[in-house]
């Protein structure tokens, strides 16, 4: 909040990237103006600073924020590690408990650019329209690169020791403002998905 003093008092636009979990997950398509609730310790601290900025705001600050769900792409480890691991047959864990509503890094790239070009002040929101689970694009992922989606063992998260809080029912938020103000809007899961593992395969 120190830097974003400074950067206001000289007049640049602050753009504050957030998250879904300022939320408590307890259901989807959660609007802009949803009163916080966070569960775990990265959502408090993300939604303590929001607050302070909307504060900001009331005084006609040029300050916006940018809640975005889980952001993927073709060189995330996670997609690369299970990628490679079933094609070479063996099987993988994942979480059966845990869903995310992914957009792609692309596109969140280019509303951060558009809310910085617009100089908007406001909450902004930017998800998947649907939450599948991590087991559920494991599942898709197999089909997609020829491997059996057999070769999938769902596991709760907290086989893995994930942190409370790391397993909201719903990851999406209410994105329609970004659709309508800049034509911005995130694709389905599976899209999103196909399209990275066909980048993650082209040629470089």
């Amino acid at each position: 909040m120190a830097l974003v003093d400074r950067l206001v008092a000289a007049g640049s636009h602050v753009l504050f990237l957030s998250t879904n979990q300022v939320f408590d997950g307890s259901f989807p398509h959660v609007p802009a103006d949803a009163a916080r609730a966070p569960v775990s310790e990265y959502g408090s601290q993300k939604a303590r600073t929001e607050a302070a900025l909307e504060r900001l705001m009331t005084t006609g600050a040029p300050v916006s924020i940018l809640r975005l769900s889980k952001i993927v792409s073709p060189d995330m480890p996670l997609i690369r590690g299970w990628t490679r691991v079933l094609r070479s047959g063996e099987a993988i864990r994942a979480f059966s408990d845990m869903t995310m509503a992914p957009v792609e890094t692309a596109l969140a790239a280019e509303a951060i650019a558009t809310l910085m070009n617009a100089r908007t002040s406001g909450i902004f929101q930017l998800t998947g329209p649907v939450d599948v689970t991590y087991a559920d694009v494991a599942r898709h992922l197999a089909s997609q690169v020829g491997a059996d989606p057999a070769l999938v063992v769902p596991v709760p998260a907290a086989s893995a020791g994930m942190p409370d809080g790391a397993t909201p029912r719903h990851t999406t938020l209410e994105s329609s403002a970004l659709h309508r103000q800049f034509g911005i809007a995130a694709p389905g899961p599976w899209e999103v998905i196909d399209r990275i593992v066909r980048s993650a395969q082209s040629p470089s």
